[in-house]
């Protein structure tokens, strides 16, 4: 796997300088090198936007070096870093056309909160940008409770679900947990898929066959990963409880296992579905205690 050329998308925000350090630190471990771009829109040029005071060259070089100068001592500032400035009508476009013009091997950057109603019709940029990205994105935020954004990787954890790109998630969480050394967990949740009224029933049938459905979740994931990984990774099959929804339950189970790193395959959906419900995969975004590296399809 190569990650050479990382895209750091920033707009002068907390949230998109928590994101750097992981930039810089994937940078390093694969041996890339990190492109800081910054996307001026059409109000770009009103006062109260924080870019507006970075609005020139010189002063963007300024506050990339000011940003470098700031990072945590873990974090080798060697690594090479260029800067680009890009117009757009919006910031998710600038990036993506700039992601697919470049042949960007990942992207990482921030995503800022935003109240339920705003997400529902509008979506964050982060969220536009995982969502029609064609290479992996990864997604650092800001303002959560207990959220960890340690660069330094040590427990991963890889959605799964017996589709064809999350086998393609629980691979990129075995190269990323080799890279850096860390514990690699594969976590299915069976979805809830009946009423309220008649859960318990539903769950009480569930776990009957759960044996059954950890041996095949093992075997599969065996599979994708190569006999040699046998011993590589742990399997962690659940029931879903709450609203028996997966994002729910990877969400809730990162922040009990105190996971550094959530991988996990998007899938296709209609426009219609992502308007009105999004993704697994976005939902996770949104609310994660931790980053997450989110891909389309194979990536090899």
């Amino acid at each position: 796997m190569e990650v050479q050329n990382i895209l750091f998308p920033t707009d002068f925000s907390k949230s998109a300088e928590r994101a750097l350090p992981h930039a810089l630190e994937i940078s390093r471990r694969f041996g890339g090198k990190v492109t800081i771009l910054h996307v001026r829109t059409p109000f770009g040029d009103d006062t109260s936007s924080p870019e507006f005071q970075f609005f020139d060259k010189g002063k963007y070089e300024l506050y990339v070096e000011k940003q470098l100068e700031e990072l945590p001592e873990v974090i080798d500032a060697s690594e090479l870093v260029d800067t680009a400035m890009a117009r757009n009508i919006s910031a998710a476009l600038g990036i993506l056309e700039f992601a697919d013009d470049h042949e960007i091997d990942m992207v990482v950057m921030g995503t800022h909160g935003r109240s339920a109603l705003a997400q529902f019709f509008l979506g964050s940029v982060a969220e536009k940008v995982v969502r029609h990205a064609s290479c992996p994105v990864l997604t650092v935020a800001d303002h959560r409770d207990g959220y960890r954004d340690r660069p330094v990787y040590q427990k991963i954890l890889a959605a799964f679900d017996f589709s064809r790109a999350s086998k393609n998630a629980v691979k990129r969480g075995q190269q990323f947990s080799q890279v850096y050394q860390a514990s690699l967990e594969v976590f299915y949740v069976v979805e809830q898929i009946v009423l309220p009224p008649f859960d318990k029933f539903w769950k009480a049938s569930v776990r009957s066959e759960l044996p059954e459905v950890v041996s095949s979740a093992r075997k599969a994931v065996t599979e994708a990963l190569g006999e040699e990984a046998h011993g590589g990774f742990s399997l962690n099959v659940q029931v879903g409880d709450a609203d028996g929804k997966a994002e729910g339950e990877i969400v809730e189970h990162a922040r009990e296992r105190d996971i550094d790193l959530i991988i996990m395959g998007t899938q296709g959906l209609s426009r219609l579905d992502h308007a009105l419900l999004g993704s697994t995969t976005e939902r996770v975004v949104r609310t994660a205690p931790c980053p997450v590296l989110a891909f389309h399809g194979p990536w090899e």
